[in-house]
């Protein structure tokens, strides 16, 4: 039974020892250092004009922002204040705040040296002075687990579930093995799916919270989880890795930031081609949205969120001036476009319309969708609500997306999804843009 025991824990061990950090020189070099500051302007000027604009901070920025070798203190600063204001205002006002927002709200905090469960709340109910935010995420995910285990679908989704696991794992605080197993089993049984597309994303932060885990469990205490979580973790790099294209982007353009993050913990990962078409792509101005900005600067320094409990809040390297950012690529398209445009009920069948409509060369998505809507508005009319990517499409024709029953507003050029948004995504002359309602 001894023998039987250390032969299994020295069985884990050794696969640990696989998944080592190695140095694969997937940094920027100092002369492509001036490629990560333009980002780095473009996340520290939106997130000016949110303070402005009295928006909420976004948390995925701040983490980017924290985890980069150069900084503006002092923007840095007023994201956590207004953080940590937002946080205890949606709690207050009953708001919502899902776990995967909670768990970032988190993770932010933590990278600027803030404690969670110590977020300051003048006035909060019950005279209390301050908001536990690490017992507010441990509710969310619990209430996440439970419907997994009675609905087989999480409340949200499973990239929340993995945040929720990662945060708290960052955060050194104890998560069951009955979730992780449950974060688990959705890798091996589709959860991890978009309809026929494999979720990068997901399994990225997947990747990053098993890792951490892994990280924390110590092998001759629960041997069976641990090999659970390792056995997982080459599958997940697996798939990943499956989704590489010849380019070295992984999923899309955007995925390829986290994707790069998960993968740095592998030791079999060669990151040289991807690194160099994202580093093309940073060029070209692929990733002037401050969100997709801030999803592939860490892994252009080579860092993922593992390290966010490392940083310390020292006064670091200021971000150098404001740089211009590289002038829009030439394009033939001149004058007027025709864009060809269908909003289709992929679900229920109920309703298929088509128009051409006319815009300017350069125009985006939405202001198709928007003349489409002039046109016709019974048949184009639609809503968006902001999110952290930009306006996010959340009903045509009336009729809405919803979560719980897992649907959504898919764009399609053609047959292909798109990986931009609505407002990013400028259509070339004759394309067909379908937008379906789908599940995911």
């Amino acid at each position: 039974m001894a023998v039987g025991y250390v032969s299994v824990a020295l069985a884990v061990l050794l696969q640990f020892s696989a998944w080592l950090p190695v140095s694969l020189q997937c940094s920027v070099s100092e002369n492509q250092t001036g490629q990560v500051i333009r980002l780095l302007n473009i996340m520290v000027q939106s997130e000016n004009s949110s303070a402005a604009n009295g928006f909420a901070p976004n948390p995925s920025i701040l983490l980017a922002l924290r985890l980069a070798s150069y900084h503006d203190n002092a923007t840095e600063r007023g994201m956590l204040g207004r953080l940590q204001a937002d946080a205890v205002n949606r709690v207050q006002k009953g708001l919502t705040f899902s776990s995967g927002t909670v768990a970032l709200y988190c993770m932010a905090m933590q990278a600027c040296c803030a404690d969670p469960s110590l977020t300051p709340a003048p006035g909060l109910k019950g005279g209390k002075k301050v908001l536990d935010m690490i017992k507010l995420l441990e509710r969310k995910l619990k209430g996440e687990i439970e419907n997994i285990d009675s609905k087989h679908v999480p409340l949200t989704n499973y990239y929340q579930v993995g945040l929720d696991i990662l945060a708290l794992c960052m955060m050194g605080k104890p998560v069951t093995s009955h979730s992780v197993q449950r974060l688990i089993a959705a890798s091996d049984n589709g959860g991890f799916s978009q309809g026929k597309s494999y979720s990068v994303d997901t399994a990225s932060i997947a990747v990053l919270a098993l890792t951490c885990m892994r990280r924390s469990v110590k092998p001759h205490v629960s041997v069976i989880l641990s090999l659970k979580i390792q056995n997982a973790l080459n599958r997940l790099i697996k798939n990943i890795l499956q989704e590489t294209k010849s380019d070295g982007l992984i999923g899309n353009i955007y995925s390829t930031g986290l994707a790069m993050q998960a993968l740095s913990v592998a030791s079999t990962y060669n990151c040289s081609s991807t690194f160099q078409t994202v580093l093309e792509h940073v060029v070209s101005g692929s990733f002037e949205n401050p969100m997709a900005a801030s999803q592939v600067t860490p892994s252009l320094e080579n860092r993922n969120y593992l390290e966010l409990n490392k940083l310390d809040c020292k006064e670091f390297k200021k971000i150098p001036a404001v740089l211009p950012l590289p002038p829009a690529p030439p394009t033939a398209q001149q004058g007027v476009l025709t864009i060809h445009y269908t909003v289709e009920d992929g679900i229920h069948n109920i309703f298929k319309d088509h128009i051409d409509v006319k815009v300017p060369a350069g125009s985006s998505l939405l202001r198709v969708m928007e003349e489409a809507a002039k046109i016709s508005p019974a048949k184009f009319s639609f809503t968006v609500v902001q999110s952290s990517w930009g306006p996010f499409v959340s009903s045509i024709q009336g009729l809405a997306g919803n979560t719980n029953d897992q649907t959504y507003w898919q764009f399609l050029s053609g047959s292909t999804a798109l990986d931009q948004g609505v407002a990013d995504y400028k259509p070339h002359d004759g394309e067909i843009i379908v937008a379906k309602f789908s599940k995911y």
